[in-house]
């Protein structure tokens, strides 16, 4: 017959308990902040004001003035950098 031998146990310290809670925190202040970015209304619209855009580029080529066109797509372009970050 063989006896279990007693279960080891590893206390955490202070300092890792209160790490543990601080990333915690961090955690719910990022969700927080997520939340608050999917309810703004800017970043709603952006999504119509791409498509809009779009048209309006190709109408100005169809036109006959790509410089206009091109302006529009290059500011489309910085418009979809910026919308990703947030």
């Amino acid at each position: 017959m063989t006896t279990m031998s007693k279960r080891s146990y590893n206390r955490r310290s202070s300092e890792q308990i209160i790490a543990d809670l601080q990333a915690q925190i961090d955690l719910q202040k990022e969700k927080i902040e997520a939340k608050a970015k999917a309810n703004d209304p800017v970043l709603k619209e952006i999504p119509k004001v791409r498509r809009q855009l779009r048209k309006f580029a190709q109408l100005s080529n169809d036109g006959g003035r790509k410089d206009i066109g091109n302006s529009v797509l290059a500011f489309l372009t910085s418009l979809d950098r910026m919308y990703k970050k947030c």
